[in-house]
């Protein structure tokens, strides 16, 4: 190779360095960023689950006289670090679960029932840097938080329809049903 060709080429391999060096920041900066609002999700739907299981465990009403399934779920929620206040909510609805047609089951909120509770548990978080930069650019007003939501229901257990116990068996043996078994079994044992 010339002298004057290995002079112009002498930068590219830096060029290429930063190049490859500010990609990999980016894409580790979304990988971090993405796994904690994927972290965020995750406790936040474990709240939820568990509010919503000990209200009806604990037998909580929507209704007057008791009214107790928010105060269940909020001490639930309080016992897993999620302490309600202005970023963190929870919002309780007591009322019956429907299996549709299509096998789908569908909340119906109804405050006199309580066969089952629903839990919405919501929690406000930093904007990603993803979709900080995407507003950004695309001319929209910029939000520093973004609004994160988990829901489950939760419904009171209803007796068992059918169940299915399996086993596996090497040998039997009844002795009262065969008499030369018997007669095998007690000579043997002296019985």
């Amino acid at each position: 190779m010339s002298p004057r060709l290995a002079c112009k080429q002498r930068g590219a391999i830096g060029l290429m360095a930063a190049g490859v060096l500010a990609l990999v920041l980016v894409c580790t900066l979304l990988v971090v960023d993405s796994g904690r609002l994927y972290l965020e999700k995750r406790k936040l739907q474990r709240v939820a689950d568990t509010a919503a299981l000990e209200a009806v465990s604990r037998g909580g009403t929507c209704a007057a006289p008791n009214n107790n399934a928010a105060q269940f779920a909020t001490q639930s929620a309080e016992r897993n670090n999620f302490k309600v206040d202005a970023d963190r909510t929870l919002a309780i609805a007591c009322g019956t679960l429907a299996t549709g047609a299509d096998f789908m089951r569908t909340f119906s909120a109804d405050p006199s029932k309580t066969d089952a509770i629903r839990v919405i548990a919501t929690h406000r978080v930093h904007t990603s840097l993803a979709h900080g930069l995407l507003t950004l650019f695309s001319g929209q007003p910029v939000n520093l938080t973004t609004l994160l939501s988990a829901t489950a229901v939760a419904a009171a257990p209803t007796p068992t329809v059918a169940q299915l116990t399996v086993r596996s068996t090497l040998l039997t043996v009844d002795s009262t049903q065969s008499v030369a078994l018997n007669a095998l079994i007690g000579g043997l044992l002296g019985g």
